[in-house]
Formats: C-alpha cells, sequence, structure tokens
C-alpha cells in the first residue's frame, strides 16, 4: 500500500455499480474508507471528535473498564509495539443498552452520552 492513499467513497454515487465497488474493495484492503458528500454537519462532526478526545483523555484505570464484549472489542492500550495506537470498543452500536454499558463503563457524563 506504499504510496497509495485511503480510498474516498462518495455518498450521492453510491447507487452506482462503480462507486460499490470501492467500497467493498476499500473494505477489503483497508479495512476503512473516508466519505464525501455525506448529510452529516461539520458542528456534529466537530462534537464528535471532542468527545472521542475526552473519552481518549481518560484515565487509564476508567478506560481498562471497557471490556471486551467479543474478543478484540474492548481498550485496547499503546504497547511497545504500537506506542501510539489506543482504542476503546463498542461492539453494537444499534443497541441502545450497549451504548449506556459502554457510557457507565467510562463514567461518561450526559453530554458526552447524547452529544
Amino acid at each position: 500500500m506504499t504510496g497509495e492513499t485511503i480510498p474516498f467513497i462518495d455518498l450521492e454515487k453510491i447507487s452506482e455499480q462503480f462507486e460499490c465497488k470501492k467500497l467493498r474493495d476499500a473494505c477489503e484492503k483497508w479495512g476503512c474508507f473516508r466519505i464525501i458528500n455525506h448529510s452529516i454537519p461539520l458542528t456534529l462532526m466537530d462534537e464528535m471528535k471532542m468527545v472521542v478526545v475526552a473519552l481518549h483523555d481518560l484515565p487509564m484505570d476508567i478506560k481498562k473498564n471497557n471490556k471486551d464484549v467479543i474478543p478484540g472489542s474492548g481498550y485496547f492500550g499503546p504497547t511497545v509495539f504500537n506506542p501510539l495506537i489506543e482504542s476503546l470498543g463498542l461492539y453494537d452500536m444499534g443497541s441502545s443498552q450497549a451504548i449506556q454499558d459502554f457510557c457507565s463503563q467510562l463514567n461518561a457524563t450526559p453530554h458526552q452520552r447524547y452529544a
């Protein structure tokens, strides 16, 4: 993947066969992609970024409360081999109970829960 960049997926063209192929290729090759031409307001995206930063700034003992629901879905902290990687996991975004459990594990404020 040297010299390549993360693929862009155009949501205005997602019904076109070529864009669907780009999406599939991005998922298979990269495991991630950037979206363009979406309707998500910049203010909402900024708010989401602030909440994520605040959650990652929590003390380590609180972040470790984010337990696995399935292997690899909980808190993953920096290691000697990957000192810059850290993640918090939420397995089922569609489940209001899973979201509440995640927020409770991290002592999320009401603003962070509903931002």
